[in-house]
């Protein structure tokens, strides 16, 4: 910092990509390995004399225990605390801020840019990551192989992709345009090509250039497998080195270009009716592994073994993993006990994890990839004897994800107007939880995808399949959280006002609610009613799959 006269630089938690995943590879983890703080969102700034981590309520708690004391933890949602880039306009004048150009979008930097300006701070940017140069052990960046993601999982040649895109490049810009993609999921969606170089999402580093004329796919030299490289051939993609990506581009002027949002993030959130499928299929055979697994975990518990969140999760792992499609985690197991379950986001460690408790809730957050679905499911439970405030809140929180998945509306009506419709039962209580109530989520892609998603302004229409997930959160003692994945899909109502669509939620999740965990005292009549089904509804369809193991029946059939 000294040599390049800086007085504060900024180490996010980004890849080159900006890759649409929550995730970044291990050579990226700059964040992390600067600080120590291994959460997946928050942003470091380091001055000369102090270093401050800036991240969300999710992570209040770990990022205290995992931060040294070089450290100053800023809690950002709490009153009087600046977000990072707040922070930095508060530098003295004629200061100088550095970051990594590559891993800060264009959009970020010219807002940043212009707010420090008028504080009279510069933003600068160094030839080099000064993170990397000094961290000398930082991993190589992963080259796993690039495969075809067949037709029967994606519904939609990639021809018929490429050319959707080319016709909105034409459309919006000059006729000899082309578009950029450096997001790796769009780019995996749009060519039907899957990999493995960042942790829990099928995706692989590459850059895609799309025009009218030429296309070229810029990727690790070797790293497509011959059933991709055919499928590239047959398209008339030009294979380049992945490293040459920006000296074949950088003769482009800068009025030449335009920085836009990407239509494919639009594209691949709509899902066609071959993925729908693959969602169903995915969440139904998931369903049965979630049942093997609880019925196990509540039988082992309750007979006074003693299971540690991690091996709770491990074990959910390894039922899954023998499932048809079986591709691997979809993100970290969350497996939590009393306290810890408070904590949204919380994963246990192999070593010294918590022993799953009988008096408190335990709650498991977890998912699986598979070749035809990405899985994302919550649910929390009791193995003793819920205490009236625990059924209380669990109930409260059932009302918020039973309000959102018996919702129709007319077509037009944004993730954002339905959000509140998630929270009114905690509120009525004086309730609430501070992590969003739903996102969009891939087909077989990143578990986290957007634009759409509740508490998002952003119309949701048949094909967006989104989260269900209220929560509640007793800081010090217990969590609750219920979440199932959902589509939206169109439907008949008894008047159809209006010259609009009217559309509602399909549930693709599979896993029955603790019926034990309810104050059916708190239920309205179409509440019970809902609950019966649900739970009758998982039964009947995952009965036939699991009726070789005796104790899952009855678990099923408890419920």
């Amino acid at each position: 910092m000294k040599e390049h006269d800086l007085d504060a630089y900024v180490v996010p938690t980004a890849d080159a990509h900006g890759s649409g995943s929550e995730y970044v590879g291990e050579c990226d983890k700059r964040r992390e390995w600067l600080s120590g703080f291994t959460g997946s969102a928050g942003v470091a700034v380091v001055t000369p004399d102090k270093a401050y981590l800036f991240t969300d309520s999710r992570y209040y708690v770990q990022a205290a225990k995992q931060l040294d004391s070089n450290w100053e933890l800023m809690k950002v949602g709490l009153s009087q605390v600046p977000t990072w880039d707040q922070f930095l306009a508060t530098l003295p004048k004629d200061s100088r801020v550095g970051t990594d150009a590559s891993l800060t979008s264009a959009g970020t930097a010219q807002a940043l840019a212009a707010s420090l300006a008028a504080k009279s701070v510069s933003l600068v940017y160094p030839a080099t990551n000064l993170v990397d140069d000094v961290w000398t052990t930082r991993p190589a960046r992963s080259a796993s192989p690039i495969l075809a993601h067949s037709l029967e999982f994606t519904g939609q040649p990639s021809s018929e992709k490429l050319a959707n895109l080319r016709s909105f490049v034409k459309a919006s810009a000059t006729p000899d345009a082309s578009y950029l993609l450096t997001a790796l999921p769009n780019i995996a969606w749009i060519l039907n090509l899957r990999g493995s170089d960042i942790l829990f999402s099928p995706l692989f580093y590459a850059y895609l250039l799309v025009g009218e004329e030429e296309t070229v796919l810029w990727v690790q030299d070797g790293t497509l497998s011959e059933d991709a490289a055919t499928a590239m051939k047959e398209l008339g993609v030009r294979v380049a080195p992945y490293e040459a990506v920006w000296s074949e581009i950088k003769g482009v002027k800068e009025n030449y270009t335009q920085v836009a949002r990407s239509p494919v993030d639009a594209a691949q959130a709509i899902k066609n009716s071959v993925e729908l499928a693959g969602f169903r299929a995915a969440y139904l055979r998931d369903g049965a592994a979630w049942v093997r697994w609880a019925a196990w975990l509540e039988a082992t518990v309750q007979s006074g073994v003693q299971i540690s969140e991690w091996d709770a999760g491990d074990e959910l792992t390894k039922f899954r993993s023998s499932g048809l499609h079986f591709a691997g985690l979809s993100y970290e197991n969350i497996s939590a006990t009393g306290e810890n379950a408070a904590l949204p986001h919380y994963a246990p460690e192999k070593e010294g994890s918590s022993i799953i408790e009988t008096t408190t809730p335990y709650l498991n957050d977890s998912g699986a990839q598979y070749l035809d679905g990405t899985i994302d499911t919550t649910r929390t439970v009791h193995f003793g004897k819920p205490t009236k405030e625990q059924k209380r809140a669990f109930t409260r929180v059932l009302q918020g994800h039973m309000a959102i998945d018996s919702l129709v509306f007319p077509e037009g009506t944004t993730g954002l107007q339905m959000d509140v419709l998630a929270r009114q039962a905690l509120w009525r209580d004086g309730m609430n939880y501070l992590h969003g109530s739903g996102h969009g989520v891939g087909e077989y892609l990143s578990v986290h995808e957007g634009p759409e998603g509740l508490g998002i302004a952003v119309p949701l229409i048949p094909g967006h399949v989104i989260s269900n997930e209220p929560g509640y959160y007793e800081i010090g003692s217990f969590g609750i959280r219920i979440e199932s994945v959902i589509g939206v899909k169109e439907t008949a109502t008894r008047r159809g006002f209006g010259d609009k669509k009217w559309f509602a939620f399909e549930r693709f999740t599979t896993v029955p609610m603790m019926s034990a965990m309810v104050d059916f005292a708190l239920l309205s009549p179409d509440e019970k009613v809902w609950l019966r089904k649900h739970n009758q509804r998982c039964r009947e369809l995952l009965l036939p799959l699991v009726g070789d193991d005796k104790r899952a029946v009855k678990y099923l059939k408890r419920q």
